[in-house]
């Protein structure tokens, strides 16, 4: 046998072992804009029309029915989908703050013997803002876009579940007698 054909009858054979289905996909939808996507086997949290709260792991999405952990619930039940709210980010630790200190150190004294500053003054205030800046925006702007989270959306007027089923639609059996 040709060597050509052989590795390219492996390559198929390798090719097709490792070949997955398209999985169904459930959006959050405002308008025709998507804010969400969850897929089989992610991890959703929901509250229902009857007040009860489910943390469940999608098993199955089809005909408009997601299925939680094995249970379906139909998408018109989903009163709102809750959104997992994270942790706080702190400030880098004393051994990193260190560093960004000494490189702002450095780099106002670069910028004294460049006399790129007119005045020391000036040099280390600089350096200082060049170092310690982008670590106070980052700090800072995480504070501010905390005040205003979301945390959840609401099923209903702004927003809707849309079920995208990529399943084939079962044929009912022949009965034969």
């Amino acid at each position: 046998m040709n060597r050509l054909t052989v590795y390219t009858a492996l390559l198929l054979l390798l090719t097709t072992s490792v070949c997955y289905s398209q999985t169904g996909f459930l959006f959050v939808k405002k308008g025709y804009k998507k804010k969400r996507t969850y897929t089989e086997g992610d991890r959703i949290h929901v509250r229902l029309q009857d007040g009860t709260t489910v943390t469940a792991l999608i098993t199955l999405l089809r005909n408009d029915t997601i299925w939680l952990n094995g249970k379906p619930i139909h998408r018109t039940f989903v009163k709102e989908v809750l959104l997992k709210r994270g942790p706080k980010r702190h400030l880098p630790d004393a051994k990193t703050m260190a560093l960004i200190g000494v490189g702002s150190a450095m780099t106002s004294a670069g910028l004294i013997l460049s006399k790129q500053a007119e005045t020391t003054e000036e040099g280390v205030v600089a350096g200082a803002i060049i170092g310690f800046g982008p670590l106070l925006i980052k700090h800072f702007a995480g504070r501010v876009w905390r005040v205003i989270p979301r945390g959840k959306f609401r099923i209903g007027r702004k927003f809707h579940l849309q079920v995208l089923d990529f399943h084939r639609p079962r044929e009912p059996r022949k009965k034969t007698f």
